[in-house]
């Protein structure tokens, strides 16, 4: 189903290229996702790795692209660091989608921060991880993930957030929609009346339905259970052989945020599908 272009959304989409790889899963899937919400395409490449056997046959891909109506054109970054160009192209030309493949972790990404986490909290628009060249648009379970938490009212942007564009991306793609929400535990919450797991689950199920105002998503497509959510996401997306995850981050920084570390970049290890990370508005 084609995006309705009437409505205002940025469509700019910027593609980082992975020169250690044959074929480029990130640009391939780009150019899907700019087929159906009429994006324009700017691929990425350090000029360190800009050989011309690469830009060759990125040229030939993105040609293919221009015959099907899509702006598309390769950006040569002089910057030698890939975080500093992301950020650098992003700011200069305001683009409002990003697209790679996850970092491949290494042994210092369990001493230092791993360039994926640098990325989720320097970037100015939605990141989009591909770890495949599946497709999600072909009517595939996608999952959105939200703070149901009553009582999280600083959570409230971020909801409507995943909801606005989650729920666009499953009408653009024919998708079945899912929403998943983590109650705490008794040892994560304390004790109390309000932590009677059944009550919490269904103040939780409650606040989900609330928040999809006009939109419907049937009660067993919405997930409720108690524990973290960074691990409680990826056992949901399994069982429903989710091709896209969909959630938000207020990403922490400083000594907090290197210690505990933010739901979605801990995420972005543990699940094996495409995930889409949006910062705040």
């Amino acid at each position: 189903m084609p995006f309705n272009k009437d409505i205002h959304f940025n469509r700019h989409i910027l593609v980082v290229i992975n020169p250690k790889k044959e074929e480029q899963v990130a640009l391939n899937k780009a150019i899907r996702l700019a087929e159906q919400l009429g994006s324009t395409i700017t691929a990425l490449v350090r000029k360190k790795h800009a050989t011309p056997k690469l830009l060759e046959k990125l040229n030939k891909k993105l040609s293919v692209a221009t015959k099907q109506g899509i702006s598309a054109a390769v950006e040569i970054s002089e910057e030698t660091n890939l975080l500093r160009a992301i950020v650098r192209s992003q700011y200069d030309k305001g683009f409002g989608w990003l697209v790679k493949e996850p970092h491949s972790p290494s042994i210092k990404d369990h001493i230092f921060l791993s360039d994926d986490w640098k990325l989720l909290r320097s970037s100015r628009c939605p990141v989009f991880m591909v770890h495949d060249d599946n497709p999600w648009e072909d009517g595939s379970p996608l999952l959105f993930c939200v703070n149901a938490n009553p009582k999280a009212s600083k959570h409230q942007e971020l909801n409507a957030r995943v909801l606005k564009v989650g729920l666009l991306l499953a009408k653009v793609g024919n998708g079945q929609r899912h929403l998943v929400s983590a109650y705490p535990s008794l040892m994560q919450g304390g004790s109390g009346k309000d932590q009677v797991p059944k009550l919490l689950e269904a103040q939780y199920r409650a606040a989900c339905k609330k928040m999809l105002t006009k939109h419907t998503i049937p009660d067993n497509q919405i997930h409720i259970d108690q524990g973290p959510p960074e691990l409680l996401i990826p056992q949901v997306a399994e069982e429903i052989q989710a091709k896209l995850v969909v959630l938000g981050t207020a990403a922490r920084s400083g000594l907090q945020g290197i210690l505990l570390g933010n739901t979605a970049e801990q995420i972005l290890s543990r699940l094996k599908t495409d995930i889409l990370v949006l910062p705040p508005e």
